[in-house]
């Protein structure tokens, strides 16, 4: 009987403990409904130039995160609406096919190649545009068998798109473009 009285009582805190920590304020919480991931944009928003390059940048950090998470229906679906902001943009001839060829594939790794060629591609664009924030350009040294690649970010985190969870934060920021 003492050891069920034990038990009981263990079984009581932890689910005291469970409910106090689970507790906490969501309000100042910024969600994203598709995958519930915290997504705070009023501390690294950024905006160019030219509002459809804005939103190309916005598309091509929708790219990045979908290779993080190794999802390539969303990259496929965000590389489509890249594709018809840079057709807007009208600009981007490199990005446009760089974009286009990440659409039409279905394999992450294939599309990781293609964002390397896409994130060349789109360097001159940003370089001296950015009107608001900062945008960070982070190397990863193993990416693409070892050649290396590039890509975009609106934070000095290190996430990187090209590796796997477990090398997620390999990498490291290269040059920061901000404006002048």
């Amino acid at each position: 009987m003492k050891n069920l009285k034990s038990i009981a009582t263990i079984a009581l805190i932890v689910s005291v403990l469970n409910f106090t920590y689970a507790q906490h304020n969501h309000g100042n919480m910024k969600m994203n409904k598709d995958n519930h991931t915290m997504m705070d944009h009023s501390d690294n928003m950024v905006k160019l130039n030219d509002k459809n390059l804005t939103m190309a940048y916005t598309h091509y950090t929708m790219i990045n995160k979908a290779l993080v998470d190794a999802n390539s229906e969303k990259v496929q679906k965000a590389s489509k609406m890249l594709v018809g902001n840079l057709k807007k943009y009208g600009k981007a001839e490199e990005a446009l096919k760089a974009a286009m060829e990440m659409a039409s594939k279905s394999n992450v790794m294939e599309q990781r190649i293609e964002f390397g060629k896409l994130t060349t591609a789109f360097e001159p664009f940003l370089k001296d545009n950015v009107v608001k924030g900062e945008i960070y350009k982070t190397f990863c040294p193993m990416a693409n068998s070892g050649e290396g690649s590039y890509w975009f970010s609106n934070s000095s985190n290190i996430v990187n798109p090209y590796m796997d969870k477990a090398m997620v934060s390999c990498g490291s920021v290269k040059d920061t473009f901000k404006s002048m």
